[in-house]
């Protein structure tokens, strides 16, 4: 019985605290373990007990404990083990060493209020009594003069709305010369003020010029004098800050200097943060005074936000990213891949390094690496492809040399050729300097931004931070204090860039900012996007059975990520077991697994792991499509189960599924925009901002989509107690901060609009006579004509007119076609049938790229099912192209020579399936024109593109990149060309044969005969038997491939009605064939 009592308890489950604990004790003795076997393997690789003078390395120990932490934790257990070793050593030692101690330095920051601060505080006051002398003795409005308006719109802006820095307030003087930006939200007057900054800022001017955006909510008395510098029409202003200000003191009877003016710039806040009713605290004051680093919204991104206009055609699902650019923004990497790719840049690293230091060869050393790069073609991703080629054309190779090149990596020779024009040929010699500065840490830093959501030259200028800093992902050098010339090294980038400017049409960046410029992504998702984009989800998967999990998954993630701020890593990494609670769930994020079982799940920070109340942040529909999909999964009752994971399957969603259906739908919505994944995560922070640290109106039912009845659901959860400045720190606790210094320089962009609009709850005490005054009372200011002179100013009653008489027409700012764009995917709900139409038209909502993209996949893989997923596209319309174009590389002559493809020439590949990317101008010209005409031919007429289509497979050849006929048969191409004329530009067209002009008859062949007329000297001629028709560049001086590039892609992707019989050709399987 006893033994039965042992078995019983050996298998009770351990509660939920007991069960953390042990975790957490397991994971200190893995991490203790991991901490004892690095440090002891360095102590016996550098000998330390045999060291004479053991001391005087301890410099270096810390070093490189500082170097090998990935987390605080590490470097304490590292510290710690070290203590002992040394501890340890002493026991055998007659004279003992002295144990290590590292000591740092842990400061408070400085307390906003001080006795100094309230001490010069005084010397304000002053000022502020001999100010409202100023003002209440003029004898009326017209006493002021222009300049004394802008002087008293200075001292107002400085002493009551927070406007403290010198460069926030030259930036209000750029706006007195053109007082154009000016918006308002329901009495809130916003004025978007563009200061310059040093180092930290969202707007790029030029190389050497940042700016940040500063959204300025005048505070009453300073509205009242924009109001009067608006009346007069006043737009000449040009003084300085300092020269107004002194004539402001010189009015009042006060001395002014440089002194006086930092006086007030330091000491300001004593006075607004003391204003009645003015409720703002420490963390929003560092804010305002520009101690803490934040930023605005540009007046573009704020309209984007509060009032977004879309694009008025919704007709096309694409990538216009991947169209238009070179971005590797598509490009996508499972779990599997990304040990394959790191190990692909490992072996390309010591093969190009190999390569580098042969000294014993016939050959030069671009030679060897241009064989190595064709031959290993498809081990290379954007980033290692990009530097390999700069590495070549340093030795200005020739054309001969190129050319495969291009074929195989597809980029423009004449770019090429152009990139090193200007440059000296390397010497074999300066090779490595350049291969160990660029190419070797561009290697190992790009590794990180190969499924990066950001846009190419986002991720480019990170990698450059990195480069020129130092900074190292792989294993430190054996010389960690080695410091490689960064003016080197930065004129080594330049070099490289202008390269890919050159090549890959990059931006323009300047390097030497880099390193030392923060940028933040001042971008929000607006509750009216939202709404449509949530909407243009339902319509892009209504009617898709087989995508039904894929879309709820979808719609879950984006959910999450609106209203948590959750990062994409940590929203795909949870699983089942860390959702807790039963009716209100809670998010548990937290890093788990390891290398050894390939589940390693690591946070960005230790601070990233929290738990996010998610039951009070989602809406009651949004929590119950959570709360249901965790049930069903629970239900399944898998160990260690994905939250979110592929059809059945458990294995981490992919990045590329989650961030590719969010571009599409953007880019569908906007015409421009700059939003990625990530702006959910900056939306979060800022609606949380506003409904903890606001009341309802305005910001909060303005700015987000919160019903009154959430915003004080939400607060009721979150909020423990009234404080403000506590508030900051749960926001910061919900994005994984340590403290709210993060959360404001790079995540929060309504911080001035908050501080702006509670100062602006400041009524001063003044009589209606006063107000007229200084806001330079008109008799077109109806709202005033009947209140008397000696009656107090009820700044609360007249605050809409107040805030109406600053604006400029805000017509076009107000007028967004949302509600138009609504309605418009309710109508067009019907599912989309991609067979219907040719694909990479535009009626057939998927783009050319994508098409190609999706085909170029399939060449690589295989698999529809991956390529599928990864290109959020139905497997079944994937599968059709992959059936379409296998049975076309079969398609062979009369004679068994394959049509289509040179089996001589595979590039590598088992198994082609699309002809080769054309790169030319002149050929993308011809494709554009191609696509877009197309589908509409078939449309009118199904029959004239059947017979292009089956007259183009049953007499096209490997070796001609036009169709040729015999004399005997001239007739049959005359009816080809009037069928397949009007799917090319006309100035491409040519015809080439022996006296065509002489043989051709006007009656029977009159377009032959015309097109035959239209050719010119710089056309070729040909000796052959028969006539050719072709594409051909007069500029290029070539035929132009785009005429069986095009024709063969359409034969792919064409419609499931269009069935192709062929005559003359032979397949390996029916004659004729139809879609599957």
């Amino acid at each position: 019985m006893s033994s039965l009592n042992k078995r019983t308890k050996q298998i009770q489950p351990l509660y939920a605290e007991e069960r953390r604990k042990r975790d957490r004790l397991d994971q200190e003795k893995q991490l203790r373990a991991d901490v004892e076997q690095e440090l002891i393997q360095y102590f016996q690789e550098q000998d330390l007990e045999q060291k004479e003078h053991l001391e005087s390395f301890y410099p270096a120990i810390y070093e490189f404990i500082k170097r090998k932490a990935p987390s605080l934790a590490w470097k304490k257990y590292a510290h710690e083990f070290f203590r002992s070793y040394i501890k340890k050593i002493n026991l055998n030692r007659r004279e003992t060493l002295p144990l290590p101690n590292l000591t740092f330095e842990m400061q408070r920051d400085q307390p906003v209020f001080t006795m100094d601060w309230i001490e010069k505080g005084h010397q304000v006051d002053e000022v502020l009594d001999k100010l409202w002398d100023y003002w209440i003795l003029a004898k009326d409005s017209k006493t002021f003069s222009d300049d004394e308006i802008i002087g008293n719109i200075v001292i107002s802006a400085l002493l009551y709305s927070g406007l403290n820095q010198k460069s926030s307030l030259e930036a209000l003087l750029e706006h007195l010369k053109d007082p154009a930006k000016i918006r308002k939200i329901e009495d809130l007057n916003i004025i978007f003020l563009e200061p310059l900054s040093p180092s930290y800022g969202d707007l790029f001017i030029d190389e050497k010029t940042i700016r940040k955006s500063r959204n300025f909510i005048p505070d009453q008395i300073t509205r009242l004098w924009l109001i009067h510098f608006n009346s007069r029409n006043i737009r000449t202003v040009n003084q300085n800050v300092e020269d107004y200000l002194q004539l402001i003191f010189n009015k009042i009877k006060l001395p002014f200097n440089l002194k006086t003016y930092k006086l007030l710039r330091d000491y300001a806040s004593f006075n607004w943060m003391q204003l009645p009713k003015v409720d703002i605290d420490p963390a929003l004051s560092q804010c305002l005074i520009e101690n803490t680093a934040t930023c605005g919204l540009s007046e573009i991104e704020f309209e984007r936000f509060l009032h977004p206009k879309f694009k008025y055609q919704q007709d096309t699902l694409t990538d216009s990213n991947v169209e238009k650019s070179p971005s590797i923004a598509g490009q996508s990497y499972s779990n599997d891949d990304i040990q394959q790719a790191l190990n692909d840049v490992i072996k390309i690293h010591k093969d190009l390094l190999q390569l580098i230091r042969t000294s014993q060869t016939d050959q030069s050393i671009d030679a060897l690496i241009i064989e190595y790069c064709l031959e290993n073609a498809d081990k290379f991703n954007e980033y290692s492809k990009r530097v390999a080629l700069w590495l070549i054309s340093l030795y200005k190779p020739e054309l001969a040399q190129i050319q495969p090149l291009a074929e195989r990596f597809n980029f423009c020779v004449n770019q090429f050729q152009k990139s090193f024009q200007q440059n000296k040929r390397l010497k074999d010699g300066s090779i490595y300097t350049y291969y160990s500065r660029i190419a070797e840490p561009w290697l190992t830093h790009s590794l990180q931004y190969l499924d990066s959501e950001d846009d190419l030259n986002t991720n480019l200028a990170k990698i450059y931070q990195q480069i020129i800093t130092n900074t190292r992902l792989a294993d430190e050098a054996g010389q960690p204090e080695f410091k490689k010339s960064s003016g080197q090294t930065v004129r080594m980038l330049k070099r490289f860039h202008s390269f890919q400017q050159t090549v890959f049409e990059a931006e323009s960046l300047e390097l030497e900012s880099i390193a030392i410029q923060n940028r933040p992504r001042a971008r929000i998702i607006g509750p009216m996007t939202y709404q449509a984009f949530m909407n243009k989800l339902d319509t892009l998967f209504s009617g898709a059975n087989s995508q039904e999990n894929t879309y709820k998954i979808l719609k879950i993630i984006y959910i999450l990520a609106y209203r948590t701020g959750m990062r994409i890593n940590e929203i795909l990494g949870l699983r089942v077991r860390d959702i807790e609670g039963l009716s209100c769930l809670s998010v548990w994020i937290q890093p788990y697994g390891s290398k050894k079982k390939g589940n390693l799940h690591q946070l960005k920070t230790d601070s990233a792991e929290r738990k996010v109340p998610v039951y009070c942040l989602l809406k009651t529909y949004e929590y119950q499509l959570f709360h249901n999909h965790v049930v069903e999964q629970r239900l399944l009752n898998q160990e260690n189960l994905y939250l979110f994971s592929n059809w059945n399957e458990n294995s981490k969603l992919n990045k590329h599924t989650v961030t590719t259906p969010f571009r599409m739908i953007m880019n569908e919505l906007f015409k421009t925009h700059d939003y990625s994944f990530h702006s959910f995560r900056h939306t979060a922070a800022n609606h949380l901002s506003v409904v903890l640290n606001c009341n309802y109106a305005p910001l909060v039912k303005n700015l987000t989509d919160y019903t009154e009845e959430e915003y004080q659901s939400i607060r009721t959860e979150l909020l423990r107690n009234t404080h403000g400045q506590n508030h900051w720190f749960m926001i910061a606790h919900l994005l994984g901060h340590i403290d709210p210094t993060e959360t404001f320089k790079s995540y929060i962009h309504l911080s001035y609009l908050i501080a702006g609009h509670k100062i602006l709850q400041y009524h001063p005490d003044i009589d209606t006579q006063l107000a007229k005054k200084m806001m330079g009372y008109l008799p077109s200011f109806n709202f005033l004509n009947t209140v008397k002179d000696s009656a107090p100013f009820n700044f609360e009653k007249h605050a809409v007119h107040l805030s109406q008489q600053l604006l400029n027409d805000q017509t076009d700012w107000l007028k967004s076609n949302v509600e138009d764009i609504l309605d418009e995917v309710s109508f067009n709900s019907q599912p989309h049938d991609f067979f219907k139409y040719f694909a990479g038209t535009k009626e057939s909502k998927i783009s050319f790229a994508w098409f190609f993209k999706c085909l170029n996949l399939l060449e690589i893989h295989h698999d529809p099912d991956r390529v599928s997923q990864e290109m959020s596209l139905p497997v079944e319309l994937v599968n059709y192209w992959y059936e379409n174009a296998k049975q076309l590389g079969q398609l062979k002559s009369q004679k068994n020579n394959p049509r289509l493809f040179d089996l001589n020439n595979t590039n590598h590949l088992d198994k082609l399936l699309k002809p080769a990317m054309i790169d030319t101008v002149e050929e993308r010209t011809a494709r554009n024109y191609f696509f877009e005409n197309i589908q509409n031919i078939f449309e009118k007429n199904p029959d004239q593109i059947k017979a292009v289509l089956e007259t183009f497979l049953s007499r096209v050849t490997v070796s001609h990149t036009g169709i040729h006929y015999r004399w005997n048969k001239i007739d049959q191409l005359e009816s080809f060309y009037s069928k397949v004329k009007d799917l090319f530009p006309r100035q491409f067209w040519h015809l080439l044969g022996q006296n065509l002009v002489q043989f051709l008859d006007k009656k029977k062949q009159p377009l032959l005969l015309k097109l035959a007329k239209s050719s010119t000297i710089e056309h070729p001629t040909t000796q052959e038997d028969y006539v050719r028709l072709q594409l051909y560049s007069t500029k290029d001086t070539k035929a132009l491939a785009a005429f069986k590039f095009c024709l063969h892609l359409a034969c792919i992707g064409r419609p499931r009605s269009l069935e192709l019989e062929v005559e003359g050709a032979l397949l390996h399987k029916d004659l004729k064939y139809k879609a599957p």
